[in-house]
């Protein structure tokens, strides 16, 4: 390959607290009862170099106060650790944006605001470069869902695509919500689909469960295929981050 295969932890924060959805529900969530900056400095401590934080308040109904001091504390554990950060949830205009780059997150991604908002993102890679703004694209049955996952767009996942790249995006994450905190592996007849269909680079999120779902995703070989988000996995023990992050820095 020829670029850096990352494996970047997730943060999820809900209520204050470090969870996991199942399928994007938010009545299925599992509290693993850990502080999000302390779980910060522990991936960087296993070596991870991005982090991806999401406010699930902001991310279903616009709230960033709900969960405001714990990202702030999060944001200021990056600092000190000197670890990147792409952050997600309730960026839905051009000042939140702007605010949250300036408090040092390196990466926004824009979810809703991106389907329901089209416009914003070409006005947000113009104003703050495409380096900084990521789109995430999160579907369920081939159709792009909204709202923390729980509205459908009733825009395809192809159709967002090609208006992404219009737009001048260069990179997305792509979740297919089916599999996402299921631990059931990869959706690699989705996630090529995307390959095939968009020329941005992709960064894969859902459904990894051990090291062998991770070897298969490097094992495609595809040159715009940059990285994997995982969560539930490393929570649940059933994925080590430390030999995770070894076996991708290989590629």
């Amino acid at each position: 390959m020829s670029y850096r295969f990352q494996v970047i932890p997730a943060i999820d924060i809900l209520d204050g607290k470090v969870v996991r959805l199942h399928q994007g529900d938010y009545g299925q969530t599992r509290d693993y009862r850990r502080d999000p900056a302390e779980q910060l400095r522990q991936f960087v401590e296993q070596g991870a170099e991005l982090i991806h934080l999401v406010d699930l308040n902001a991310a279903r109904d616009g709230d960033r106060a709900v969960n405001r001091e714990k990202i702030g504390a999060t944001l200021q554990a990056a600092r000190e650790c000197k670890v990147r950060v792409e952050l997600g949830g309730g960026l839905r205009d051009l000042s939140s944006i702007e605010a949250m780059l300036q408090l040092g997150v390196d990466r926004c991604i824009l979810g809703t605001a991106a389907v329901k908002q089209p416009e914003l993102v070409r006005s947000a890679v113009d104003q703050f470069g495409a380096e900084h703004i990521v789109v995430g694209v999160d579907a369920l049955d081939g159709q792009v869902r909204v709202s923390g996952w729980e509205e459908s767009s009733g825009v395809s996942v192809s159709q967002f695509l090609a208006q992404l790249e219009v737009q001048g995006c260069t990179e997305v994450i792509f979740t297919d919500i089916s599999r996402d905190g299921a631990l059931a592996g990869p959706a690699l007849s989705a996630l090529e689909a995307v390959l095939e269909w968009s020329g941005m680079r992709i960064v894969a999120s859902g459904g990894i469960s051990a090291l062998s779902d991770l070897q298969t995703l490097i094992d495609l070989r595809h040159p715009r295929l940059v990285g994997v988000i995982t969560g539930k996995a490393i929570y649940e023990g059933k994925l080590d981050l430390a030999e995770a992050l070894r076996l991708a820095s290989a590629v």
